[in-house]
């Protein structure tokens, strides 16, 4: 009995730790998924699948390039409105 609770606290305690790490990158793609829409002007939907398909395309995790995306976007100097 003991030993069984042990291993469902462990399983317990993997699941809390996937899901924080999985609402963690849903943020990131959720970002990114936003940049692709202001910059191509394209639904939610148009911009996960153009996201897809570069993570596809380029042998990549998704939240990778959803990353590369979101950090590239932020250090980028923003225009001047003259």
């Amino acid at each position: 009995m003991i030993l069984a609770n042990a291993h469902l606290y462990d399983r317990t305690v993997n699941l809390a730790q996937q899901m924080q790490t999985a609402m963690e990158h849903r943020a990131i793609i959720e970002q990114a998924k936003g940049i692709v829409m202001a910059e191509r002007r394209c639904t939610a939907d148009e911009a996960f699948a153009l996201l897809t398909k570069i993570s596809q395309d380029s042998n990549r995790k998704l939240r990778h390039i959803a990353a590369a995306l979101v950090a590239r976007t932020q250090a980028a100097p923003e225009p001047n409105p003259r």
